[in-house]
C-alpha cells in the first residue's frame, strides 16, 4: 500500500469511527477499573479487619478460663492455632502487668510488651481498637481486643493479633488483574463490533463517494441501488434526485447552447428570476443577409437548398459565438445578432465588426471549394443604439428579444450594403474608427427617419485579426 493510500485508509472514516468506539470502551474501562479498584480495595481490607477482629474476639474467648488458671499450655495452643489463619502475621495474650503471656513465637512469652510506634488508630469500639503502624517490613494493622472475666467483671488482659496489609493488597491486585483481564477482552469484543459496525456504515458511504465521483467525471446517468430506508437511504434516495437535476440541468445547458453563447446559458440560469425582465441597454446589432438568394433558390433541389443553408449557418454561428454574439434570430436566409446582451460586454461594437470581417472573410475560403454556381455573398449592416430586451410573446411560447428603431436601422443598412460589403451607422463608427479603416459611403433615408443617415463601408483587411502591415487610415475616397 502506497503512503497516500496508508494515509487515506488510516484518516478513514472506518478508522475514525473504530478509534472513536475503542477510545470510549477504553475510558469506560479505565473509570469502571479505577472504581472497582477503590471499592474493591476497601471492601477487601474492612473484610480483613472483620477476619482478624473476629479472630481475637474468638481467642479472647477462648482465653478467659486458661488465663485466670495460669494454664500457658492452653493459651499457647490458642494463640498458635491463630497463625493458620491467611495473613495473620502474630498472635498474642498480654496481661495487664503489660507482660506477653502467650505468644506464637515461644521465645516471646513473658517478655514486657511494647506496642508499636508510629500508629494510628483507625477503628475503635467497646472492648476493641484497630490501629494502623509501619515498620522496616511493610504495613500492618494491630487489633486488640480486651479479655474479660465474666466471673471477676473486670478486664483481665488483651488479645493483639496483627494483619499485615501485604495480604490485602495481593487480593486487590488479583481483582484488578481479573478487571485488566476483562478490560482487554472488552476492548477486542468492542473493536470487533466497531469495525463490523463500520463496515456496515461506511460501505453505503463509500458507494455514494465512488458515485459522487461518476457524477463529477460527467457520468450524469449514474445512479445508486437504494436497499435501505433508514437515514443513509434517503440521503443516497437524495442524491440520485440530485443526479437527475444535474442531467437536467445539462441537457438544457447542451440544447439551449446549440442557440445562443455559453456565456449567455451561464448568465440565465445564474439569474432565473431577473434575465428576461424587459429592460433598456446599448448594443450593437449585425444583420447578415444572403444577396439573390431568392433567384438562387428556385435553381436549386430543396434538400440541396437546405443542406448548404445548414453549412453556412454552422459556419457563420461558430464565428458569432467565438466572439459571444447571442443569435437573436435565422429568418431564412437572414441572421439578426445582438452584441452587449443579454450578457453586456462594454466592447460589443468592437466584437461585431470584428465579426462582420471574420464573416467575410470565412465566406471567401467557404466558397473557394464549391462550384460558381454554389457560391454565397452576403451583405452585412452593424448599428450601435439603445434598444428595449427582455422577454416576449405569449404564455404558449415566448423568447428573448430586442426591439426599437436602432434594430430598424441595422435591418436597412444590410439591405443597403452590397455583396461582400460591411455598412456600419455613425454610431457605430464612433466606437470602432480607432481600430478599424472604414470608408465614407454618401447618407441615405431610411423609412421613419427625416434626416438621411451618416454611414461607413467598413474595411475588413484592417481589422485587429489581420496581421498585413497597413499605412495610415485609408483615405476616403478610396
Amino acid at each position: 500500500m502506497s503512503s497516500k493510500g496508508f494515509g487515506s485508509f488510516f484518516f478513514s472514516i472506518r478508522m475514525k469511527f473504530l478509534a472513536m468506539i475503542l477510545i470510549f470502551v477504553a475510558a469506560l474501562m479505565l473509570t469502571v477499573l479505577t472504581l472497582i479498584n477503590r471499592t474493591a480495595g476497601k471492601i477487601v481490607l474492612e473484610e480483613s479487619l472483620e477476619k482478624g477482629l473476629a479472630l481475637a474476639k474468638g481467642i479472647a474467648s477462648a482465653s478467659e478460663d486458661p488465663f485466670l488458671t495460669d494454664d500457658d499450655l492452653t493459651l499457647f495452643t490458642v494463640v498458635k492455632g491463630a497463625m493458620g489463619n491467611r495473613g495473620i502475621i502474630y498472635s498474642m495474650i498480654v496481661g495487664n502487668d503489660n507482660k506477653i503471656k502467650a505468644h506464637n513465637e515461644v521465645s516471646q512469652s513473658g517478655i514486657e510488651y511494647i506496642g508499636p510506634v508510629d500508629s494510628k488508630i483507625i477503628k475503635q469500639g467497646e472492648g476493641y481498637s484497630i490501629i494502623l503502624y509501619n515498620d522496616a517490613s511493610g504495613v500492618f494493622y494491630d487489633i486488640a481486643v480486651a479479655i474479660v472475666s465474666t466471673r471477676l467483671r473486670e478486664g483481665i488482659g488483651s488479645v493483639h493479633v496483627g494483619i499485615s496489609r501485604k495480604v490485602i493488597d495481593e487480593a486487590v491486585n488479583n481483582i484488578n488483574r481479573f478487571i485488566k483481564y476483562l478490560t482487554y477482552l472488552g476492548l477486542l469484543i468492542a473493536g470487533g463490533g466497531a469495525f463490523i459496525l463500520s463496515a456496515v456504515i461506511v460501505k453505503p458511504i463509500h458507494t455514494l463517494v465512488k458515485s459522487a465521483r461518476a457524477i463529477g467525471e460527467g457520468n450524469l446517468d449514474h445512479r445508486i441501488e437504494v436497499h435501505r430506508r433508514d437515514e443513509l437511504g434517503v440521503l443516497m434516495t437524495a442524491f440520485n434526485e440530485m443526479a437527475d437535476g444535474l442531467k437536467q440541468k445539462h441537457f438544457i445547458q447542451e440544447s439551449f447552447g446549440r442557440y445562443v453563447a455559453p456565456e449567455v446559458v451561464d448568465m440565465i440560469l445564474k439569474q432565473q428570476e431577473t434575465w428576461f425582465k424587459g429592460k433598456k441597454i446599448t448594443v450593437t446589432v449585425l444583420f447578415s443577409d444572403i444577396r439573390g438568394f431568392t433567384s438562387f433558390s428556385e435553381k436549386k433541389d430543396p434538400e440541396a437548398i437546405i443542406n448548404l443553408l445548414n453549412e453556412y449557418f454552422t459556419l457563420m454561428t461558430s464565428i458569432i459565438l467565438k466572439h459571444k454574439g447571442y443569435i437573436d434570430k435565422f429568418v431564412g436566409d437572414e441572421i439578426m445578432v445582438v452584441f452587449g446582451s443579454p450578457v453586456y460586454f462594454e466592447d460589443h461594437a468592437l466584437r461585431a465588426s470584428r465579426v462582420a470581417c471574420e464573416m467575410l472573410e470565412k465566406l471567401k475560403k467557404f466558397n473557394s471549394s464549391r462550384d460558381e454556381s454554389e457560391r454565397l455573398e452576403i451583405g452585412i449592416g452593424l448599428n450601435t443604439g439603445e434598444v428595449v430586451a427582455g422577454n416576449l410573446g405569449s404564455i404558449q411560447k415566448m423568447e428573448y428579444a430586442i426591439i426599437g428603431d436602432n434594430v430598424n436601422i441595422a435591418s436597412r443598412l444590410c439591405s443597403a450594403a452590397k455583396k461582400g460589403e460591411v455598412i456600419i451607422s455613425n454610431s457605430t463608427y464612433d466606437c470602432v474608427k480607432e481600430q478599424f479603416a472604414t470608408r465614407v459611403l454618401q447618407p441615405i433615408t431610411v423609412k421613419g427617419k427625416s434626416e438621411p443617415l451618416h454611414i461607413y463601408s467598413l474595411i475588413p483587411r484592417r481589422s485587429p485579426d489581420r496581421k498585413e502591415k497597413q499605412d495610415a487610415r485609408l483615405d476616403p475616397a478610396l
